[in-house]
């Protein structure tokens, strides 16, 4: 245990001695999500939300050809979706989940060719806001309400990064994410505001930045 102990304290001083020797970068990214709500079983015909992304990143080299770059980013999440009774006449239903996270991800980053990387983390989400906008219509009858659902939320979402990055002349960057999350966004489903207990985040993620020397 001892032994385990002091090889991992070796493992983190030489991480810091490594990053300290190298320059570590700041920057700024901003770009498109393209996001949607994963359920298990569903009436609803869900469809992907496009949303806005931005924020601050940090590169830190560690080793030879790998990175850590932590990052701190606003980001609009949530679904798109709708639903129609072929039974009824003039019966159907849209709505548009609107979720607005600060989301924290810690990405490894292996430079696969100069400039191009591979990258894997994990990340955390701070709920900052939750709207269901949604219109109806049946039998004829119109009706459109948007309901907070803020109380109703996890509040905290947990998911992992995949992605590729490419860097141009160590400023000019961009890359692609897929975010797929493994906790909850509502801590339980309520029929009345349209909701599942078992929905989960799942968003695709294109962006551009740059790093200051």
């Amino acid at each position: 245990m001892k032994k385990s102990m002091l090889m991992i304290c070796t493992l983190f001083l030489s991480v810091t001695i490594t990053a300290q020797n190298q320059k570590v970068k700041i920057g700024l990214k901003a770009g498109l999500n393209i996001s949607n709500l994963a359920i298990d079983e569903s009436e609803l015909n869900s469809s992907g939300k496009t949303g806005f992304t931005a924020g601050i990143m940090v590169e830190i080299p560690i080793v030879k050809n790998f990175s850590l770059q932590p990052e701190v980013l606003y980001s609009q999440q949530g679904t798109k979706s709708s639903f129609f009774d072929p039974d009824v006449t003039n019966s159907n239903y849209k709505s548009t989940i609107d979720l607005n996270y600060l989301n924290i991800p810690v990405m490894l980053k292996y430079y696969v060719l100069k400039g191009l990387s591979v990258q894997a983390g994990p990340q955390i989400g701070i709920l900052l806001k939750a709207n269901n906008k949604y219109q109806d219509n049946f039998l004829g009858y119109e009706n459109q309400e948007s309901f907070n659902l803020k109380d109703y939320s996890s509040g905290i979402d947990t998911s992992v990064n995949f992605g590729l990055g490419y860097q141009f002349k160590d400023k000019f960057y961009t890359d692609l994410r897929y975010n797929i999350s493994y906790s909850n966004v509502f801590k339980e489903g309520d029929a009345n505001h349209f909701i599942n207990s078992d929905m989960k985040n799942r968003v695709f993620q294109v962006t551009v930045g740059y790093f200051f020397k």
